[in-house]
């Protein structure tokens, strides 16, 4: 089989992949609120306003996300997935792909398949970030915090202000956020179309696809057609549960309950904790079969935390 993402495939080994923790607490409330939904009598509308409006308040209640608030249209979205593949879909005429180097796997499969294919067939063409400038044409996605590190990317404001020179369409991909604390990231910038997020690393319910998409006005796509008041064509059972997550588990529950532990890990095998709890940063290349392209690498902890691996 052909792999499109140079990324090492570690998602058997004991650091590798970054998945939510599978949490006691939140697994029985999980599977408490399932339940709930099934015997519930529920109105549709209902249930998706009330899921962004949650979603909204929640996401940055632990966080400065300057001119969040400008960001008006919402819709439910199966993860953070579907959100990508129509911004590719919209901008799939022939753009540069830029990436940071490290970026989640999605994209980096986007660029192999189809922005830098050997056999000429591609959407357009691909740079990493970091060998070019930004130029008139390009396109970009970016995780902010940042895949690789779980940080906020030091240059993520040169990079931003070069966009909105260039009119280089952003999306920003939120899905790490309420992995952390007190970061402030600056959405005022008019080259951002969308941000967006997913429970699935906070929460064990990365098989329930429950994601947000934001944008300052409406462009009509399939995900707002299948959003539309009185049609709602979405997963209800996700967005109900959704709602419940955050409303029984603050934006900072899982951040407050294992930053002990990311500590002790992180003091065990000489690792730099990062902001985002579930990580360690290895900066003495230690582990470089963790390694996605820069000069650290990035170890998980959460299914160590859960069960699912055992330490080393």
């Amino acid at each position: 089989m052909i792999r499109y993402t140079n990324l090492p495939d570690n998602k058997d080994k004991i650091f590798g992949g970054a998945y939510s923790v599978h949490d006691w607490e939140t697994c029985k409330f999980r599977d408490y609120i399932i339940q709930e939904y099934v015997y519930k009598p529920h109105d549709p509308d209902l249930i998706k306003e009330e899921f962004i409006s949650t979603y909204r308040e929640w996401m940055a209640s632990t966080h400065n996300l300057i001119g969040i608030e400008k960001f008006s249209a919402a819709c439910f979205t199966q993860g953070t997935t579907e959100s990508f593949a129509q911004f590719y879909i919209r901008y799939k005429t022939h753009k540069r792909l830029r990436l940071k180097k490290g970026e989640y796997f999605y994209h980096q499969m986007m660029q192999r398949m189809w922005y830098n294919r050997p056999d000429g067939h591609y959407l357009g063409s691909f740079c990493w970030l970091d060998e070019d400038e930004i130029r008139p044409g390009d396109l970009l996605l970016i995780s902010v915090p940042f895949s690789d590190t779980g940080a906020v990317p030091p240059d993520l404001e040169d990079i931003l202000n070069s966009c909105d020179e260039h009119k280089v369409p952003v999306m920003i991909d939120l899905a790490y956020i309420n992995l952390t604390v007190d970061q402030e990231i600056n959405l005022e910038h008019p080259c951002i179309e969308y941000v967006v997020s997913s429970l699935s690393k906070v929460f064990p319910v990365e098989n329930h696809r429950i994601g947000i998409r934001l944008q300052r006005k409406m462009f009509e796509d399939q995900i707002y057609v299948i959003n539309e008041k009185g049609y709602n064509y979405i997963n209800l059972l996700s967005a109900f549960l959704g709602t419940a997550m955050m409303k029984k588990f603050s934006a900072d529950y899982i951040y407050n309950k294992y930053k002990e532990p990311q500590t002790i890990l992180c003091d065990r095998h000489d690792l730099e904790p990062s902001p985002c709890v579930y990580f360690g940063i290895d900066t003495q290349n230690k582990f470089p079969e963790y390694n996605r392209g820069n000069d650290t690498n990035r170890l998980c902890f959460s299914r160590i935390w859960d069960g699912r691996s055992d330490e080393l």
